[in-house]
């Protein structure tokens, strides 16, 4: 390959052509994809999609991508009586094109809507209390108490059309299990503790929380409107709630980062470049070779995934200090000999050690593309494109566009030089890897693992402020802890629900929890089960009745004849805030959450879906942190096995030298290891999955600095040169990542930064004494 490359001009113009039509081809899909792909924000997203449970994932998703479009407002107009702020902000909702639906006002036709079919169906509704009472022969009484109750309003009509009152039984145990809420001035309303009126309202988005494209000019419009209201209503107070807040602001955070991180590092890098060089010449090429890399990275997500994360692109653009080396090794080698040498010449000097770079770069990205977690494959399958597109750009097309590059012999020789020396004393060696040895001691012996994914990242104080008051006003968490009762067909599923029940409310009298939501739609053998028990006690009380001056008929069981199906009960007013815990699958599979709160025993609620089959207990972030776990213990053994098999490669390769001096070429990539984890004990960093993923880089991109001061071949002032600048432009790449808003990637850069730093700084360990530096 390397003949080629010397002789045969042709061909590299035949190939640079080729090479041109090839990024073209690139560009134009990119321009394509982006514009039929979207930005992910979700951290959910980052994590791997493997169940630990045997609920299927359509379900998880289908429930969480209904949770995720959910907003939520809370109104406290000044006087409880003054509804013009409610009204105001309902109508201005429902004319908002990015919502789907609004509720929380119970006008008259929505009452008799709903009690239509609640009467309609009162006796395949019967509810468990109602039940009960029949059975053991309260009903009865339980309907005298109404009748001669000066608050119960019961009507002659009302009893001669539902004698057993069973429409008004379901409806009065209904408002009992709804906690806090109620219906004041036909607005869902609650109380807060000083006895303050709040108004609730919710919506649903009709797009995902997480489409970047849209949701800030959301939230936006959104936040314009609130101002509106208060300008109108100054004293009104107004909470908000909802995914879609939050995913906004990761999203802003995230391009903040992108444009600070991205700009100081390609100002910095300039600035290098220029220092060197002084010239623009390699500026330009740098920022092409960069440029096309970005793209073929961005192509290659967006082909295979159809999206990307935000923490993807801010990560990705840790690539430009790794794709760069490509670019100074070769300039670097023209800027010292470009009057000695053609251009060719230099390329087939250098083009072995630029593969191998590339090589062990794209080995280190590969052990992430094989790690479970759609983020970091994303990030492995952008930096392997990146880089392979970096690299055929220089390799391809540098060789025609150096010509006019300035030739300055000697630079920062005398520098690179003092530098080299102070590492060939046995003294100086042994002192500074002992200080190393020190420090990684001191920083590992306070090193802390957290693997808590709530930490991953920084949350807004005002919306978590104004998402606790929601809670201690409603009662309702957020926390994502359900059970999730699932079966192959809805009747399945409802048979399991009805068969839990019970055990929930035992475990509730037990104190375990405060509260739990479940639908209340009946399965159709319950529904047949109500009608027999209705059919078989209603002659009792209807003799009842009679006896005490009620001329009452037996009512008619003819309209029993038809059952509530699921896609009834869906377009149903009874299904009214209940219709986010009911999900059918197009196999048939349905599913219904059942949301848990107050919970005081964690450990004897989740032992509880082990008790029936289809009943699973859910506790979304307990289940990831323990896979992070998981996977941060298999990572580290994966480290530690490839940091093995790199000791034992560098021994063999130095074998002729000595087991002394192979020993001694392994101290650079187990030093930068160390430091990389000790820098986290001696700043109070926890460590996490994140941080050994990290660990992975600083091996695959730290190894290439041994390697080149460790082979004959490049123990010249140029090899020094570019391998000092590869590291500077590698240290502000990835070192800007500290200054991210995400702890997760922040935490990546700092392990990155600190082991490539260490990696750089002990890289001549590897240099065989007998080697002597050339001077070119």
């Amino acid at each position: 390959m390397n003949s080629r490359y010397s002789n045969n001009k042709k061909l590299l113009k035949i190939r640079a052509i080729l090479w041109l039509f090839v990024v073209i081809s690139i560009l134009l899909t990119a321009g394509y994809l982006i514009q039929h792909s979207k930005l992910n924000t979700s951290v959910l997203s980052l994590l791997p999609n493997e169940q630990t449970n045997d609920v299927p994932v359509e379900i998880i998703d289908g429930f969480q991508d209904r949770l995720d479009k959910q907003l939520v407002w809370l109104i406290k107009p000044q006087q409880a009586t003054n509804l013009e702020p409610v009204n105001w902000w309902y109508e201005h909702l429902q004319k908002q094109p990015f919502i789907h639906s609004v509720n929380g006002y119970f006008d008259e036709q929505f009452q008799q809507n709903w009690g239509k079919f609640a009467y309609q169906y009162r006796y395949q509704l019967l509810d468990e209390t109602t039940a009960n009472r029949i059975e053991m022969h309260n009903q009865f009484a339980w309907i005298e108490s109404q009748i001669y109750s000066p608050f119960s309003g019961v009507s002659a009509t009302e009893l001669n059309n539902d004698p057993l009152l069973l429409t008004r039984s379901s409806q009065l145990n209904q408002l009992n299990s709804a906690g806090k809420l109620a219906i004041k001035n036909k607005w869902l309303s609650v109380q807060d503790s000083l006895g303050n009126d709040w108004y609730m309202i919710y919506a649903d988005l009709k797009d995902s929380s997480f489409n970047i494209s849209q949701s800030h000019q959301i939230v936006e419009q959104l936040d314009a409107l609130i101002e509106q209201l208060q300008i109108n209503w100054p004293e009104t107070n107004i909470l908000k709630r909802g995914v879609l807040f939050y995913s906004d602001y990761a999203s802003e955070q995230a391009q903040n980062d992108i444009s600070t991180i991205g700009s100081i590092s390609v100002i910095g890098i300039i600035l290098l470049i220029m220092s060197i060089f002084r010239s623009v010449i390699p500026i330009f090429l740098s920022l092409l070779s960069i440029f096309i890399g970005i793209v073929c990275g961005l192509v290659a997500v967006l082909a295979s995934f159809g999206q990307i994360h935000i923490m993807t692109l801010v990560m990705s653009t840790s690539i430009i200090g790794i794709a760069i080396d490509y670019s100074l090794h070769y300039l670097t080698e023209r800027l010292l000999h470009g009057d000695q040498e053609s251009p060719y010449a230099s390329l087939k000097k250098l083009i072995s050690t630029l593969f191998i770079a590339l090589c062990t770069s794209f080995i280190a990205y590969l052990v992430l593309l094989i790690a479970p977690f759609p983020g970091l494959k994303q990030l492995s399958m952008f930096a392997i494109f990146g880089l392979i597109g970096a690299f055929m750009t220089v390799i391809c097309w540098y060789p025609i566009l150096v010509n006019k590059l300035p030739v300055r012999q000697h630079v920062g020789q005398r520098i690179l030089t003092r530098w080299l020396d102070i590492w060939q004393n046995k003294k100086t060696q042994w002192l500074l890897v002992s200080s190393a040895l020190i420090f990684i001691g001191i920083g590992l012996s306070n090193l802390k693992i957290d693997d808590d994914i709530g930490k991953l990242q920084a949350l807004p104080a005002e919306l978590q402020q104004q998402e606790q008051q929601i809670i201690d006003i409603t009662g309702q968490t957020s926390d994502q802890k359900w059970f999730i009762v699932f079966g192959d067909s809805a009747e399945q599923t409802l048979q399991r629900l009805e068969n839990f029940i019970p055990k929930l409310e035992q475990a509730k009298s037990n104190g375990w929890f405060t509260q739990y939501q479940s639908i209340n739609l009946p399965s159709i053998g319950k529904q047949k089960r109500n009608i027999a028990l209705i059919d078989q006690y209603t002659p009792e009380i209807i003799a009842k009745l009679n006896q005490i001056g009620f001329a009452i008929k037996t009512p008619s069981l003819q309209e029993t004849n038809t059952f509530i199906t699921p896609n009834l009960w869906e377009q149903s007013e009874i299904s009214h805030g209940k219709k986010l815990l009911w999900l059918s699958l197009k196999t048939g599979e349905s599913a219904t959450l059942i949301p848990i709160s107050g919970i005081n025993n964690l450990t004897e609620i989740s032992q509880m879906s082990q008790i029936d089959e289809g009943i699973y207990w859910l506790d979304r972030r307990s289940e990831f942190t323990t896979m992070f776990t998981h996977y941060r213990v298999y990572l580290t053994k994966l480290i530690i096995g490839s940091v093995i098999a790199i000791c034992i490669c560098f021994m063999v390769y130095n074998r002729k030298n000595g087991i002394k001096t192979g020993l001694k070429s392994t101290l650079p990539t187990l030093l930068s290891i160390g430091i990389a984890l000790s820098v986290h004990g001696m700043i109070d960093q926890t460590l996490n999955l994140f941080s050994m993923l990290a660990l992975i880089l600083v091996i695959g991109i730290g190894i290439d600095y041994s390697l080149f001061l460790s082979n004959r071949k490049s123990q010249t002032q140029s090899a020094l040169l570019a391998v000092t600048m590869a590291a500077i432009t590698t240290l502000l790449s990835f070192g800007l990542l500290i200054i991210s808003h995400t702890t997760a990637i922040m935490g990546f850069g700092l392990v990155l930064t600190s082991g490539i730093f260490g990696a750089f700084v002990f890289a001549p360990l590897a240099i065989n004494n007998r080697l002597v530096l050339k001077k070119d």
